[in-house]
């Protein structure tokens, strides 16, 4: 008598440590947690938005960083929201693609953004660039 075997067809996946890490930070920002925030940054992160609008430019370090949300927070009213579409990372390298939403002067809007982090080797953001699909867009509703 023969006895066959089946082959194991298991596909067993895990999220690079990164994912997490950047998928924490969104929760923290989205929590109000800037404490948490803080922790996911070298402590002379850079940070950059790309456009024309009232907010682009880089921002060294915490203090420069804070204040951009600060100022976020206020051309928006405390409205800006995001929902995370996918986050993809190695080792170097973190990349979230997701939607903002929020208000300015009345006009609710919704754009897809994605964010680059470089990574430090002990997961910590050195760098983060954030652009928008559609920056003309993104940039003409913050700027109202």
């Amino acid at each position: 008598m023969s006895t066959t075997t089946k082959p194991d067809l298991t596909i067993t996946t895990t999220e690079h440590r990164n994912v997490q890490r950047l998928r924490d930070g969104f929760d923290a920002f989205s929590r109000g947690d800037l404490d948490a925030v803080r922790a996911t940054l070298s402590a002379d992160c850079t940070w950059t938005l790309v456009g024309t609008g009232p907010l682009a430019g880089t921002y060294q370090g915490w203090d420069a960083i804070q204040g951009m949300f600060g100022a976020l927070f206020e051309a928006t009213g405390g409205t800006f929201s995001m929902d995370v579409i996918s986050v993809l990372a190695n080792d170097t390298h973190a990349v979230a693609i997701y939607d903002a939403t929020s208000t300015v002067k009345g006009v609710t809007d919704t754009q897809r953004f994605v964010l680059i982090d470089e990574m430090t080797p002990d997961g910590l953001v050195r760098s983060t660039q954030g652009l928008a699909y559609d920056q003309a867009a993104a940039d003409a509703h913050i700027s109202r």
